[in-house]
Formats: structure tokens, C-alpha cells, sequence
């Protein structure tokens, strides 16, 4: 018996450094060499472009966030501004007022909670655009964000482009915090656009080509990674450009942005989950065999492993203290190693695996629901 709680408490913790090791030195690899992509530079390029942005409730950043749009580089007789709102409060008569000043601003409006995906789904319907820029309303776009994204789209090979995040209130605890955790994503992101495709969408500033989604007419889960599936189950790459940048606020307390990423993680599980028929299919090449593999491992099996090993640890500790001392002192060890070097990466890394593991817990369990959940109220700022 005590053989057998040996051997699992090894694998269990096994399992996880093998897969964020392994999957670590294939990212490295394929980030040491960047990959030239046809259609980045030349000729002018500037198709109709639509975009779409769900509001609920967000009167106070609303003003802002159309201000910066009404700023953007771009032609505005190729640009539309599709507000798709379900708010109870100011934020539609907000928006009203502005598509009266500027015809490039439309309003589609809701009497009802519709959540972020079925709300994006209407939005991109109505669109006249040939690309489809996600946006949201709590991040601001820099200028040439708009250009960085379409220049891509030269490229026939390519249905998706995503972007990087800036966090504003970097000055903060928590703040500081996030930008370590966007740096190692963003590395996560270029090396796998470099492999193949990547699996983190920022929906906060995404392009996607409208005829690539047109028969996706509903969706459950979070839609902008949705969106990146079906692109790529299209045979069209979806790609990272570090140039395309938006600005956004990080939560300012551990709570909420324990919230946040519960949120995000609940749904990327579930969109991966239903996706799954994509994973070890030669068809979809890289993107198939290693990447979807290897994030439904970080997602899913690591947090999973590392929660049922300190369960047996705990157990074993009563049956075989000599053991259970060594792997302790092992684990404590890191922990202050960390702890004092790297703060931020140690919490970065306990409130993003107890995240997932709370995602686990409600979407198997409780069976909750994650598209309208409010937003954290710390993340708009005027």
C-alpha cells in the first residue's frame, strides 16, 4: 500500500514538470527563429474594416472608450463601430449620442442580459466589414493598432490575428503581477504563432475575416477563442503580432483577479473540451498534435495532478513520515526559494493554478455559467 502512495505522489507531482518542462523547451525552440510573414509589408493595404464591441453597464469608461476609437489611424469610410448593449444603465444613451455626431458609430441594442458571446455573435452579423475586429470595452487600442492588424490579412493564409495588452496600473501590487503573467503568455503566444497557430486569444483586440465565421451562429463559450478554433479547423492560421497593442487595467485587489482568471479559465476549458476532436489529428498539423495537446495539459491535467498529489502527500504523511519529510522539505524549499527571488512569479503561479481549479470545480460540478458574470469594477477607470 505504501509502495503504491509512493509511486503516485511522485507521478502525480511528475506529471505537471513534465508537461510545463517539455512544452517550455519546445516553445523555446520555435521562439528563436521568427517566421516571415507574406503581406506585412509592401503596398497599402486598408479593406472595410467592422468593429464590434459588447457593452454592459460601462457608463463610466464608455465616453473614453469612444474617444479613442474616433482616434484610430485609420480611414473612417472604411471603418464601422458596432456597439452590441444589454446595459440597465447610462451606457446606451451614451452611445446614441455619439452615433448622432459620427455616422461610423452604430448602436444594437438589447432588453435583455445576452452575455459576451451571444452579444458578439449578433454584433458580427451586422457587420458590413470584410474583417471584424473584437474589441471590449475596458481597453483602449493604440493608434495604429487597427493597421498592425489588417496588414496580415494579405497573407490568404491567415483568419486571425491577436494582440498584446499593456497593463496600466503596472505601479500596483497586483497590477505588477499581471504584467509578469501577459509577459510569460505573450512568449506562449509568439512561439506557438511561429509553430503553428496560438491558442491565447485577446479578445480585447482580435481581427478574424467575416466569412470565416459566418456559420458560427451560436456560442457558449468565451468567443474569441472560439473564434480562433474554427478559423484553424478551417485550414486559415491565427497569429500573434506583438505591435498590435491595447491599454487595459489589471483588478487592483488578488480577489478579483482571482475572479477574472476563474472566469477566463472556466471557459477556455470548456471551449477546449468541445473542440477536442481537433487533438492528435495530423490534419491540423502542430496546432493539433502539440499545441491543443500541451494547453489542455497546462489547463486541465497539471492543476488536477498538483491538487490530488498534496491530497495523497497529506495521507501519506500519517503512514510514512521519513517520505512525506523529504518531499515536503523539497516543496517548502521552492516555495521560499521563489518566495524571495520572485515573488510575483510565485503568486502568478498559485492564483493561476487555484484559478483553474476552481474553473474545474464549477464548470464540472456546479455546472455554472461564466458569459455573464459582471466584470470586475477596478478594471474600468477613467
Amino acid at each position: 500500500m505504501l509502495s503504491i502512495l509512493h509511486t503516485l505522489v511522485l507521478l502525480l507531482f511528475g506529471i505537471p514538470i513534465s508537461i510545463f518542462g517539455l512544452y517550455g523547451i519546445v516553445l523555446l525552440c520555435f521562439s528563436s527563429f521568427r517566421k516571415k510573414e507574406s503581406g506585412e509589408e509592401g503596398e497599402e493595404f486598408e479593406p472595410y474594416v467592422s468593429i464590434v464591441v459588447p457593452t454592459h453597464n460601462e457608463e463610466v469608461v464608455i465616453s473614453r472608450k469612444i474617444d479613442n476609437m474616433l482616434h484610430l489611424d485609420y480611414p473612417k469610410d472604411k471603418l464601422e463601430m458596432i456597439f452590441a448593449d444589454d446595459s440597465d444603465d447610462a451606457t446606451p444613451s451614451i452611445i446614441e449620442e455619439h452615433s448622432k455626431k459620427f455616422s461610423q458609430i452604430h448602436l444594437m441594442r438589447f432588453r435583455e442580459r445576452m452575455g459576451y458571446s451571444p452579444s458578439m455573435v449578433a454584433g458580427c452579423k451586422a457587420t458590413k466589414g470584410e474583417i471584424i475586429v473584437l474589441n471590449d470595452a475596458g481597453s483602449f487600442m493604440d493608434v495604429q493598432a487597427i493597421r498592425n492588424l489588417v496588414r496580415h490579412f494579405q497573407n490568404l493564409g491567415i483568419g486571425v490575428v491577436t494582440g498584446r495588452s499593456i497593463i496600466l496600473n503596472a505601479g500596483e501590487e497586483v497590477g505588477e503581477a499581471e504584467k509578469l503573467y501577459l509577459k510569460m503568455v505573450d512568449f506562449l503566444r509568439r512561439a506557438e504563432s511561429q509553430m503553428d497557430s496560438t491558442f491565447w486569444i485577446k479578445g480585447e483586440a482580435t481581427a478574424v475575416r467575416k466569412e470565416l465565421i459566418k456559420d458560427l451562429e451560436t456560442c457558449s463559450e468565451t468567443f474569441d477563442t472560439t473564434v480562433g478554433l474554427c478559423v484553424r479547423r478551417k485550414g486559415y492560421r491565427v497569429v500573434f503580432d506583438p505591435h498590435v497593442t491595447f491599454y487595459e487595467y489589471a483588478p487592483s485587489t488578488h480577489s478579483g483577479r482571482v475572479k477574472q482568471k476563474t472566469v477566463r479559465a472556466a471557459n477556455l476549458v470548456k471551449v477546449l473540451w468541445r473542440f477536442r476532436h481537433l487533438m492528435f489529428k495530423r490534419k491540423y498539423g502542430k496546432y493539433g498534435c502539440i499545441i491543443l495537446p500541451m494547453n489542455f495539459g497546462m489547463l486541465v491535467i497539471a492543476p488536477l495532478a498538483i491538487f490530488i498529489g498534496f491530497t495523497f502527500l497529506i495521507a501519506l504523511t500519517f503512514f510514512d513520515s521519513g517520505f512525506s519529510a523529504i518531499i515536503w522539505s523539497i516543496s517548502g524549499s521552492l516555495f521560499l526559494v521563489f518566495l524571495i527571488f520572485s515573488r510575483h512569479l510565485l503568486l502568478t503561479f498559485l492564483e493561476f493554478e487555484y484559478s483553474l481549479l476552481k474553473a474545474l470545480y464549477q464548470t464540472v460540478f456546479t455546472k455554472r455559467a461564466h458569459d455573464k458574470i459582471d466584470k470586475i469594477s477596478s478594471t474600468r477607470r477613467y
